[in-house]
């Protein structure tokens, strides 16, 4: 039966490169009303022949683990998934999301269990690593890149010049905000702190609360953290690498400290519940208009969109002193990467879906659920309130991750004690803590 199955995963991909794939009418079986008894058996006959088939397990089962828990991105990937189990009878994808995807995947390469499709951030330090250690397959050779925006795909170029992942889309975090409230008070979207800042207070004037922020979750506190960074100190990632090379001290840096006073005044203008609140109770009440804006990633428009279809949204880039100064926490967000451990007949199945998802038409699902800007040509956003931050994507005022620089475990570490300054809201404590938890973690 392996035989069988290899056969025909062979067969189907000469079909698709000389065009075999086509549902040309004319060369398919006769319609159903047209069919005499004994064609009528016979397609009965192969059916059960191809259920049997798939009971034996001819019908090759490959696991995509997706790191992106939100609603929007898990829809966009399942619809291209069913589309794709369709149009591919011999090979069944299934998508695995699970909790903590980061760890859970490092733990699963640790013991050898690599699934054979994964996603990753191929411009951060582990993803690095991984491929340092030949866990992840080269791709450089997959016709599929073509279709990948090349300064995207350049951003993924491993220290030998390879490429080990298919972009897939951009990430960013900004500013949401409900174009409604800001039309009916009279508020333009602002492109300095300044302005910001009058933007809070006309809105609190008028007993709106300004900001919905959400604290439980230490992660998503890590995000806003490294947006506040981008922003609010220019050289903030790279004064955290000399403090991991023992080269610098965070204590007394007067951007960091900008960074959290300017933090302790947007939690004058937030909810009272901002430690206690989850990202998913936050965009339930930013959606149904008890805030006005959100500060939060591209990953929850879709869920954002979901939880209410008919929300106007628009997002800008967090804003700093200047809007020339401006910069936004930006890199490459979902990529999809193949096991390097995986056999040949898992690699050409992958290949086949990797291909699958970048043509244009299937990558323009993903990006209508996911909102995230795509990597893939040819694909649009019809969201004009994403306008603004794709203009400041466009003009390159944008920092990747911290990650991408620094140790993730030290990163994750920074994540749980800036989580202690929303609730004590002590700047001399916390800039002290982060010398304290680096020192640590980058020994280790």
């Amino acid at each position: 039966m392996k035989k069988k199955a290899a056969l025909a995963l062979v067969l189907a991909l000469v079909m698709t490169g000389c065009g075999g794939g086509s549902r040309d009418s004319s060369s398919q079986a006769p319609a159903a009303e047209n069919r005499t008894e004994e064609e009528t058996q016979q397609a009965a006959d192969s059916k059960a022949d191809d259920t049997a088939d798939e009971a034996s397990g001819d019908v090759l089962t490959i696991e995509f683990f997706q790191q992106k828990t939100n609603e929007g991105p898990q829809k966009g990937y399942q619809e291209i998934i069913d589309h794709f189990n369709e149009e591919n009878p011999d090979i069944r994808i299934e998508m695995n999301t699970v909790p903590d995807a980061g760890t859970v995947l490092t733990s699963r390469i640790s013991s050898g269990d690599i699934p054979v499709i994964f996603s990753d951030y191929p411009t951060q330090v582990q993803f690095r690593q991984k491929v340092a250690n030949g866990y992840v397959q080269d791709l450089s050779d997959q016709e599929f890149l073509n279709n990948v925006n090349e300064a995207a795909l350049e951003m993924t170029r491993q220290e030998d010049g390879k490429y080990y992942a298919l972009p897939y889309s951009h990430n960013y975090m900004g500013v949401y905000y409900n174009i409604d409230i800001f039309e009916e008070n009279g508020v333009e979207v602002p492109s300095t702190w300044d302005e910001f800042i009058q933007v809070c207070e006309k809105l609190k004037a008028a007993g709106i609360t300004p900001m919905g922020l959400h604290g439980k979750d230490p992660g998503r506190v890590g995000h806003m953290f490294q947006c506040a960074v981008i922003t609010w100190a220019p050289n903030g990632v790279e004064i955290i690498e000399d403090a991991v090379a023992g080269e610098a001290k965070l204590e007394g840096n007067e951007e960091f400290i900008n960074v959290f006073e300017k933090m302790k005044i947007l939690f004058d203008y937030s909810n009272e519940d901002a430690l206690a609140l989850s990202d998913t109770a936050c965009y339930e009440n930013f959606v149904n208009g008890q805030y006005a804006m959100c500060i939060t990633g591209s990953y929850s428009r879709g869920t954002l969109m979901a939880s209410n279809p008919d929300i106007r949204l628009g997002v800008f880039g967090l804003p700093s002193d200047t809007k020339e100064s401006t910069k936004t926490l930006a890199g490459i967000d979902a990529a999809i990467c193949v096991s390097a451990s995986a056999t040949d007949e898992e690699k050409a199945a992958a290949y086949r879906f990797l291909d699958y998802l970048s043509k244009t038409e299937n990558a323009q699902i993903f990006c209508n659920y996911d909102g995230a800007p795509s990597c893939i040509n040819g694909v649009v956003s019809d969201d004009e309130g994403v306008a603004p931050m794709l203009d400041l994507i466009a003009a390159g005022q944008t920092h990747d991750w911290m990650a991408s620089t620094i140790s993730n475990n030290v990163v994750t570490d920074l994540y749980n004690v800036v989580q202690g300054f929303w609730a004590d809201k002590d700047v001399d404590a916390v800039l002290k803590n982060m010398d304290a938890s680096i020192a640590v973690t980058s020994a280790e």
